[in-house]
């Protein structure tokens, strides 16, 4: 069975001609099966308080989990002195055009510089229920400053990815009490540990030269290629048969500058067929990046 992956950065909607358009987003990866979105928000003034999640799952008409890097707050009184609550939100996604089972939100370490501009950044997990079987996919955006605040945040990220397995599903056990019990948590549900098998993808902020990118992937052997351990992940754009670098995946960025990743575990890169990036797109200032596998 092939199966389309793609990863998005967004920038919240905000196009290369300087309009918001949700609808053009999503229309670029329309192909896709499964999608990472990055910098979605809800609730902004500046995009008429659209929530970016529900109108791209909308028009894909696909399932969604979204979570949020960090929560803030937007509401007022209207005329009449009533409490309008609402909270504008920044955060990742994944769309799938099966059911997602489970999703957890993993939240970056934060090392804040003074004086410069920064955000709390987030992972999205996923448990999405494939034909062939569950995998995990996780839609993360890291720092963008420099390597001393995103290393903390790929540890981080390294260490979760291959210990959830681990760590059971979101609710272990059968509940003491029936199903039909009022105090049954899973009323019914049944769920199970997360899945070795893992994506993770999104805008890293870094390159494949990056001590970042050999922590998650492995360092560069002039002999062997990339040298990994078993806690590391393979770049799908490489187990394509294409060059590390070569490709930007932001535009006016010429040439080497590949900062968006689809980064696999074992089992998964050997189902890669192909990947490329759609530097046609023009509905955000990073390009989408695809991969194809075949299950």
């Amino acid at each position: 069975m092939p199966l389309i992956f793609a990863t998005y950065n967004i920038q919240f909607g905000l196009g290369q001609d300087g309009t918001f358009d949700t609808g053009r987003i999503a229309d670029a990866v329309s192909d896709a099966d499964i999608i990472c979105f990055q910098e979605v928000v809800q609730n902004w003034p500046r995009d008429d308080y659209e929530d970016q999640a529900a109108s791209i799952a909308e028009r894909l008409n696909l399932f969604y989990v979204f979570g949020s890097s960090f929560n803030v707050d937007g509401s007022f009184r209207d005329e009449n002195g009533k409490v309008v609550n609402r909270r504008r939100t920044f955060g990742n996604m994944v769309a799938s055009r099966w059911p997602i089972t489970a999703s957890r939100t993993l939240h970056l370490r934060k090392k804040p510089s003074p004086g410069v501009f920064d955000l709390q950044r987030c992972a999205v997990e996923a448990i999405v229920d494939i034909p062939s079987g569950p995998i995990r996919v996780y839609s993360t955006h890291l720092a963008h400053q420099a390597p001393s605040h995103r290393m903390p945040q790929v540890e981080a990220l390294r260490e979760y990815i291959f210990r959830a397995p681990y760590e059971g599903g979101p609710i272990d056990g059968p509940h003491p009490l029936p199903p039909e019990s009022a105090f049954d948590w899973t009323e019914g549900l049944e769920f199970v540990p997360a899945p070795h098998s893992a994506i993770l993808a999104g805008d890293l902020n870094c390159r494949p030269t990056s001590e970042e990118y050999a922590h998650l992937c492995g360092r560069p052997d002039s002999k062997r290629g990339r040298t990994r351990h078993y806690d590391q992940l393979v770049d799908s754009w490489v187990a394509a048969g294409n060059d590390e670098e070569g490709v930007s995946t932001i535009y006016q960025r010429n040439g080497d500058f590949k900062i968006d990743h689809v980064l696999t575990t074992d089992d998964l890169a050997q189902k890669v067929t192909r990947s490329w990036v759609a530097t046609d797109e023009t509905a955000s200032d990073h390009y989408p990046v695809f991969v194809e596998f075949d299950f």
